[in-house]
């Protein structure tokens, strides 16, 4: 036979204490609302502004590192940075001539040529570049360049002008005219239709 149990009678209600009282009324109201609070939108908004200034930056974002996209067999090679690029310095035309007068390079390699030395083609061409530049500048600046000859410039040189004592007689001008070399252009043929 079997063991009776005993019968146990309730003696009532559980009693509570005060605080587990209100945790259990706190989870009852929570479960019973299932939306948000009114106005929780424009709150949440002030609170991601408030804490992006106090956040810390995440180091792996906005990395300046290459990554290779594509593994070589022999094994992948890292990338250099590459050096910063000098800005040119940037001369102004006055500066830039009294650079080239200045320069000792271009002034030995000249001095080279007078002397009836040949220079290498690399050496020539920088003498060439160099040297148009020069003439570049020149004519910019609007100065004239004093190592011409005057003849070939054609410009006027009174010393060596002797002005007429007399007119010449037309037997002169006529000798002068007709020494010339005067070969006129042949006229054009008219278009055929």
């Amino acid at each position: 036979m079997s063991a009776k149990q005993p019968n146990r009678k309730p003696t009532g209600k559980r009693k509570e204490s005060d605080a587990s009282a209100l945790d259990g009324r706190e989870r009852k109201r929570a479960a019973k609302r299932k939306g948000l609070k009114a106005g929780s939108r424009q709150q949440a908004e002030q609170s991601s502004k408030n804490n992006n200034g106090k956040q810390a930056k995440d180091p792996r974002i906005g990395s300046r590192k290459p990554v290779a996209l594509i593994v070589d067999e022999k094994g992948a090679k890292p990338v250099a940075p590459k050096p910063a690029k000098e800005k040119k310095l940037v001369m102004t035309p006055e500066q830039e001539l009294a650079a080239i007068e200045n320069d000792d390079r271009l002034n030995d390699l000249l001095d080279r040529l007078d002397a009836g030395e040949t220079l290498e083609a690399t050496e020539q061409a920088w003498v060439d570049q160099r040297v148009d530049r020069y003439q570049e500048l020149m004519d910019e600046l609007g100065i004239i360049d004093n190592d011409d000859d005057e003849e070939d410039d054609g410009s006027f040189d009174d010393a060596s002008y002797e002005a007429p004592t007399q007119p010449a007689s037309e037997e002169e001008l006529w000798d002068r005219f007709t020494q010339v070399d005067y070969q006129p252009e042949p006229k054009p043929e008219p278009k055929k239709k």
